[in-house]
């Protein structure tokens, strides 16, 4: 570990980030649980030497803490924890802050050091595979295996994801709900018009034409019939789910040549691709997208544009807290125009009449006990504990009556103050899971839907839309050097390429198309094909 830090920092930003990293948890307060929440979780070794451990667990600080919480090392939850795990067994608790916003290189510097917690996780791949390359991490696989409620929780599928050259690495968070983007469009100017959702690609532009050439809404130049979101980061990957309907003729080979395992490279050598981002082309050039779509980096006047009621349809994630909370996007737009109202679609139809879109891989954050750490066997002792169905549940919604009351049979948030000084960075210390876990995926929907008051129905149905017909992206059984090296690189030529494509004159689009897929493939894109292509083959051998 400590002999190749060069790999994960530079020597100039270490000085910097490691000022000020561990910070130990208070002791145990006795009026922290009113739970009958379970101590200990069969299976796992307990510590019977008599002496206490120190168990040193990474948890984001966010910066966020309510007045009177106290610190993310040291509050309601991390004395519970302490009182619900940490005393029968014999363990301390330490919990480690890392910025959020920071959390890499943090990680990376802790990593290099030998100051790594117990407990580390990241969503960054190419940071998990330098680490698996690098030989920092335990082999794990012994250890899951004698630990039954975290395996039963996370199942086979979730823990494949963290098998490395067939050892685990890795232990990926299970992620609750699957889906990235949907669609929506404005029903008023729908019934205005006589029209029906769009239900084909076709119907959905044809739907476009009549918006800009009828205007149903009255708002003149500032008219926008379609338009992509930037609420998740890049405005440029909303429109994915449309350029995917134009995809085509993909083998298994394909598939694992051209889509990216990480999300780091966009997948413009797919066949048909080009032939989505025409489509889009043809529709800036009919005045049909946002002409300013590149300029929104942040989804302010996306969101600004909406609440105003100038757009007629746009894609974006799905059940969007920026849309459909109280006071936000869509309660704007009502109190602006009476009547307004988005409905979801799903109108993006391949040649067999689906409707393909990424979605998330079955995992969230990977949790990683570096090889440095002394205490393997009590950091997955605590996942274990926290695998058990009533630790997770009140690890995500607190105490009945305290922090959440039951409607409709699910928890909903109590929002005084003292309520969220006891209650408000969990699903930080809930590890295991990315998103809230009720069960079955049709009751996490159902509960997702349940935090939008109003628009309930709509959040569950761009849900349900956004995951039919969903694919994931390929997995390798061992990281790509090529994609490790050449990621970040190539995410920004592609950026570049498709708002140059989408934005050119018609008659220059497949040069500049092409001119950019020839200098993608230069700075990297090709080696990455190629080390894919060779990984495919010997994975089928």
């Amino acid at each position: 570990m400590q002999a190749k830090p060069k790999k994960w920092i530079a020597a100039s930003a270490a000085a910097v980030l490691l000022a000020g990293v561990v910070s130990a948890c208070g002791s145990s307060n006795e009026d922290s649980s009113s739970s009958s929440t379970t101590s200990s979780s069969e299976g796992a070794a307990s510590n019977t030497s008599g002496k206490q451990v120190t168990l040193k667990v990474e948890v984001f600080d966010r910066g966020n803490a309510p007045a009177g919480a106290g610190p993310v090392t040291d509050n309601y939850w991390t004395q519970w924890i302490q009182k619900n795990f940490g005393d029968p067994n014999n363990i301390k608790l330490e919990f480690v802050p890392v910025p959020r916003n920071q959390e890499v290189d943090k990680l990376n510097v802790l990593m290099a050091t030998g100051d790594a917690p117990d407990i580390v996780f990241t969503y960054d791949m190419n940071t998990i595979y330098n680490y698996i390359k690098d030989d920092g991490l335990a082999d794990l696989t012994e250890l899951v295996g004698n630990a039954p409620n975290l395996k039963k929780y996370l199942g086979d599928d979730v823990l494949s994801y963290g098998v490395f050259s067939g050892k685990q690495y890795t232990i990926p968070a299970k992620r609750t709900l699957q889906f990235t983007q949907s669609s929506y469009i404005r029903k008023d100017w729908l019934d205005k018009l006589g029209l029906s959702v769009p239900t084909t690609t076709q119907q959905f532009y044809d739907t476009m034409k009549a918006f800009k050439e009828k205007d149903p809404g009255q708002v003149g130049s500032k008219l926008i019939p379609y338009d992509f979101s930037a609420l998740n980061g890049s405005n440029i990957t909303s429109p994915f789910v449309l350029v995917n309907s134009f995809v085509n003729g993909m083998s298994e080979e394909d598939r694992y040549v051209y889509m990216s395992s990480n999300n780091t490279i966009p997948e413009l050598l797919k066949p048909g691709y080009k032939d989505g981002v025409k489509f889009l082309n043809n529709m800036y050039q009919e005045g049909l997208i946002n002409p300013d779509f590149a300029l929104d980096k942040d989804g302010k006047q996306f969101e600004s544009d909406v609440a105003n009621g100038y757009v007629g349809a746009f894609t974006a994630l799905a059940a969007h807290a920026n849309l459909m909370a109280p006071g936000k996007v869509f309660d704007t737009l009502k109190q602006n125009i009476a009547g307004a109202e988005y409905v979801a679609m799903d109108p993006f139809t391949d040649t067999e009449g689906k409707t393909p879109k990424a979605i998330y891989d079955p995992i969230g954050a990977h949790i990683m006990i570096p090889k440095t750490s002394k205490h393997a066997a009590e950091a997955i002792k605590y996942l274990d504990w926290m695998a058990q169905s009533d630790v997770l549940f009140t690890l995500q919604n607190g105490i009945e009556g305290q922090h959440y009351t039951l409607e409709n049979g699910f928890p909903k948030a109590i929002t005084t103050d003292e309520a969220k000084k006891t209650f408000y960075n969990n699903s930080d210390i809930a590890i295991i899971s990315n998103g809230k876990e009720f069960g079955s995926e049709d009751k996490n929907i159902e509960a997702t839907g349940y935090q939008y008051p109003g628009y309930e129905e709509l959040a569950k149905q761009t849900i349900r839309n956004a995951l039919k017909d969903g694919y994931t992206m390929p997995r390798f059984d061992h990281p790509i050097d090529s994609e490790i090296k050449y990621g970040t690189t190539l995410k920004d030529k592609a950026t570049e390429i498709l708002v140059k494509s989408i934005i050119a004159k018609p008659d220059q689009f497949s040069t500049i198309y092409d001119t950019g897929i020839q200098e993608y493939l230069k700075i990297g894109g090709q080696a990455v094909q190629d080390e894919r292509r060779a990984a495919y083959e010997a994975m089928k051998k």
